[in-house]
């Protein structure tokens, strides 16, 4: 990590004393906040972004931007490392609302700590945990004010949400560390493809203190205290939102 400090600066969070579960879950909170889930780079150049150590640094953390989950895990795993955490990348599945066969597609973390084992996701949103998720357990977590479950499968496991008190399975995750050879060829498809849906339309979504905010297409979504609000917005509405509302000032990298 060429500059463990400022990576901290850009998420707001406080050099941890020493690796633990409880800071490790504050890291984890302090990133989600910080940092949205982005693909405007894939949407308008379709090309892949690089996930080169120093590139990722120069854009989340000097440029101030987002990414999508090989840059953000990627990187939020070279931080861990640096302070002393034991984790390994792991890849997942999709599967959220999906009966069909659903191909490898994610990149997530696995970090041992104080004798435990955590599913961490930076890279996600949406339906996925908001937070750290212990792998030792098959009670029910609640996460940032959601109920999670891991369910065992064969090679792996699921991370499922209690939806109206059913589980339903998120991501179904490989339990094997993964070399990031194999993530740059997962990054190449989704990051170029016309057939990527990160390609296609802008995707976007950052946790906030007390909720989310999301982009899809034009339609922004606001998750406040418990009350969800959408508007369509308008292309000159656009860059207004993702500056206030997801910390993008596009127009500074013109």
């Amino acid at each position: 990590m060429p500059d463990v400090p400022a990576y901290l600066a850009r998420i707001g969070a406080p050099m941890p004393q020493a690796p633990s579960a409880e800071a490790l879950g504050a890291l984890v909170r302090f990133h989600l906040e910080a940092v949205p889930f982005e693909n405007l780079e894939s949407l308008y150049t379709h090309q892949a972004p690089s996930l080169e150590p120093e590139r990722l640094f120069e854009k989340i953390v000097l440029r101030r931007r987002g990414g999508y989950c090989f840059e953000l895990n990627k990187l939020l795993c070279l931080l861990l490392q640096s302070l002393g955490y034991d984790c390994r990348p792991v890849a997942a599945r999709v599967v959220h609302h999906r009966t069909d066969p659903r191909p490898l597609s994610h990149r997530a973390t696995i970090v041992t700590v104080d004798g435990g084992r955590w599913f961490v996701d930076v890279g996600f949103g949406g339906a996925g945990p908001k937070g750290i998720v212990s792998l030792d357990t098959d009670a029910v977590q609640t996460v940032a004010g959601e109920p999670f479950v891991i369910l065992p499968q064969a090679g792996g496991f699921t991370v499922a949400r209690l939806e109206q008190g059913t589980p339903e399975p998120v991501l179904a995750v490989r339990d094997e560390p993964w070399p990031d050879v194999d993530f740059e060829i997962l990054n190449a498809y989704f990051g170029s493809s016309p057939r990527s849906p990160f390609t296609q339309k802008p995707v976007l979504y950052r946790c906030t203190g007390d909720g989310w905010v999301s982009l899809t297409g034009d339609l922004l979504t606001i998750l406040h205290q418990g009350e969800k609000t959408q508007k369509n917005l308008t292309p000159a509405e656009l860059p207004t939102a993702l500056a206030r509302l997801f910390g993008l000032d596009l127009e500074m990298e013109e």
